[in-house]
Parts: C-alpha cells; sequence; structure tokens
C-alpha cells in the first residue's frame, strides 16, 4: 500500500443504521475541466455497490446505474440501499443516491448467491502480454490528471491517443491492463471503476477525438476479485445517432473472468 489516494468513496453508515450510507465528494476523484468537475461515474457507481453489499451482507451479483446529473467537488451524498426483494438466496436491492435533496444516481441491483459445484467461465482471455511486458500510458489527456492519479493503465492492445496529432484506423478493439495506485486489491467496488473507462475504446472503434459521456452503467459479477491487475477487454458493439454502445470484459491475470460490463454513452466530438 502507499499513501496515494484510493479510487473510492469513504461511505459512512447514517445515524439510524437505516440503509442510508453518506459521504463527501472530494476533489481528487472528479474528472472534467477546472469549471466542470464531477465525480467519477464509476467512483458513484461503486458507493452504490459497496451501500447494497453493506445493507445486505452478501457479495453483489449485479448492478445497474442510471446517472441522472452530476455530483460536484465538496458535495454531500447519500445512498439510500432498500432490500426491493428478499429471498433466503439472492437478495434484489434498489440505491438512489442523491445530492441534498436532489437523486443524481438510480441503481438497481441483487446480492446473494451460493456454495454450487457447477462453475463455466467460457470467455477467454485476449492473448495479450502481462503487466510488467506491456507499456504504461499517462491518461492525464485522455481521462484527466486526477483519474491518472488513481488508476496505472498499461496498453496491453490498441492504441490510446496520448498526444494531439493522434490517428487511428478505426475498428480496432482496445485492451489495457488496469490496477489501483495506492496498492488495493482487487473487489467488486473497484471492478465498477475500472469498468467506467470503456470510452477509451471509442477512439479505436470510431476515430479519434470521439468522446463519450455516460448514460448508464452495468456490471455483472462473475468470479471473485483477486490479485491487483485487471484487464479491461472492451469492444464498441455499435454507435448511431450519436449514440453508442460499449462492452467491458474484466480478466484477472491468470486469465480468470471477473466481470462483464456495459454503458450506453452519448458521444461528442
Amino acid at each position: 500500500m502507499t499513501d496515494k489516494p484510493a479510487a473510492l468513496l469513504a461511505l459512512a453508515a447514517g445515524a439510524d443504521d437505516d440503509g442510508i450510507f453518506l459521504a463527501q465528494v472530494p476533489e481528487p476523484l472528479c474528472v472534467g475541466p477546472p469549471a466542470h468537475q464531477f465525480l467519477f461515474g464509476g467512483i458513484a457507481l461503486a458507493a452504490a455497490i459497496e451501500a447494497m453489499e453493506r445493507r445486505t451482507g452478501r457479495p453483489a451479483l449485479f448492478a445497474s446505474a442510471q446517472f441522472l446529473t452530476w455530483a460536484r467537488p465538496g458535495d454531500t451524498l447519500s445512498f439510500d440501499a432498500e432490500i426491493v426483494a428478499d429471498g433466503r438466496v439472492v437478495r434484489q436491492c434498489r440505491v438512489t443516491g442523491r445530492c441534498g435533496q436532489l437523486a443524481f444516481l438510480h441503481v438497481q441491483g441483487a446480492c446473494g448467491g451460493q456454495d454450487a459445484a457447477i462453475a463455466r467461465r467460457d470467455a477467454a482471455m485476449p492473448v495479450v502480454p502481462p503487466p510488467d511486458a506491456c507499456p504504461g500510458r499517462s491518461m492525464a489527456r485522455r481521462l484527466s490528471t486526477n483519474l491518472n492519479a488513481l488508476l496505472e493503465f498499461r496498453l496491453a492492445s490498441g492504441a490510446i491517443p496520448d498526444r494531439a496529432d493522434w490517428s487511428g484506423p478505426g475498428g480496432v478493439d482496445l485492451a489495457c491492463w488496469i490496477r489501483a495506485r495506492c496498492g488495493a486489491p482487487l473487489d467488486r467496488r473497484l471492478l465498477a471503476v475500472v469498468a467506467d473507462c470503456a470510452f477509451l475504446a471509442l477512439d479505436d472503434a470510431l476515430g479519434p477525438t470521439t468522446r463519450g459521456s455516460s448514460l448508464d452503467n452495468a456490471i455483472r459479477f462473475v468470479a471473485p476479485p483477486v490479485g491487483e491487475w485487471v484487464l479491461a477487454a472492451m469492444h464498441v458493439d455499435g454507435g448511431e445517432n450519436g449514440i453508442a454502445h460499449v462492452a467491458t470484459r474484466l480478466f484477472s491475470e491468470e486469465g480468470i473472468l471477473l466481470a462483464v460490463a456495459a454503458q450506453t454513452m452519448r458521444l461528442r466530438g
């Protein structure tokens, strides 16, 4: 572990222990230009996943978020986790994220599962070099200096536009090894943060200078997270009418499928 900031909100339980969790938005967890910074969406989803798990006492199975507006640096947030259907194996949840009285995030999800002998993971990890053999890439220009300080990126395949005159052929998938710079081990919250980096795939697939704003973000967990590095294999399924859909598969260093994720984005040039 290092003294670098963690890529997660610090959630505190509400006074009445009623499934409401509170957090302040620190500036290092925000992205965007100085005059328009906002909390990174994957970090908000990670907080909702933590609220679900703490409310139910069970590991998250999936979470699907709809982003309604932005949370800004210094805002006080609440995450109200409700159990809407309580089964013996699966507890279904709804989380409403609020900034004051204004809802900025809606999340549907479930926690639970059971021990079973059946385990099947057909998705094969792309054949790429291990993290130590991949070049590091700065995301300060493409993402933000804040997110670049939180996460370490190593390019496994494809390309990342790290200069103003970058040009690419399009139609290419992107795969990056990603880990938290603070040295924290992977957990389901960090997988949600990594999955929200899927817009990095837009340039390779659709051409340079294509950007996107997330409208939603869904993640489904397959296997327990292990290690520090995760391979994010990103593929743009399609884009039309100013909207793109991106799918991401997250793998451990051993090639185990940890989660699958999907996003819908509004495209910006």
